[in-house]
């Protein structure tokens, strides 16, 4: 199966190996030297277990399309290639269908991309979740939470023009059809 987007082929010609568990032999150069191999062919997610590390490529690519999160909707985490929205697409339903909570950390150093991570995983639990009204009231504010605390929050730093300055911790609360009802951001 294949999936073109823009001048990507994200779900074939995967290179290295995509779930580091599987690494042989397994050690922190043969690690790296996998990530390094998989960035070099924008490949920027790689799985250890069901944990997803992400590459910060400091460029956009088009893998955060509406095409890829229909791809990634309601699939198996090892369905398809390493992607944050696997691991977004398995919390939501873990949320949804056998109540259970939930907690994604995203965790980096400056300038590893956990704001944009972050964004990522909001804008695709929006698109998978109902819709209506008072529901998309709900999503834009949330969706919207981010620049509005990038505008006093955010300064220029060596590695990354548009740094956080500051930890958050987000909480969205879901009614039982997994539809976001509100959310608390402290920071």
């Amino acid at each position: 199966m294949a999936l073109h987007v823009g001048t990507l082929q994200i779900f074939e010609n995967n290179v290295g190996v995509s779930d580091a568990v599987l690494l042989d032999p397994m050690t922190e150069e043969a690690f790296i030297d996998n990530l390094v191999k998989r960035f070099e062919h924008q490949q920027i997610y790689t799985y250890i277990g069901n944990v997803v590390v992400s590459v910060n490529p400091y460029e956009k690519l088009p893998l955060y399309t509406h095409a890829v999160i229909e791809e990634y909707r309601s699939r198996n985490i090892y369905e398809l290639p390493p992607h944050i929205y696997a691991i977004t697409d398995d919390a939501y339903r873990s949320m949804r269908d056998k109540n259970l909570d939930q907690c994604i950390i995203i965790s980096g150093e400056s300038g590893a991309g956990k704001t944009e991570a972050s964004k990522v995983i909001m804008q695709y639990v929006a698109e998978v979740s109902g819709k209506g009204q008072d529901i998309d009231r709900v999503k834009e504010q949330l969706l919207q939470s981010n620049p509005v605390l990038e505008a006093f929050g955010n300064a220029k730093t060596t590695r990354n023009d548009n740094s956080s300055r500051f930890g958050k911790y987000m909480d969205i609360e879901f009614d039982f059809k997994g539809d976001p009802v509100g959310g608390v951001i402290t920071n």
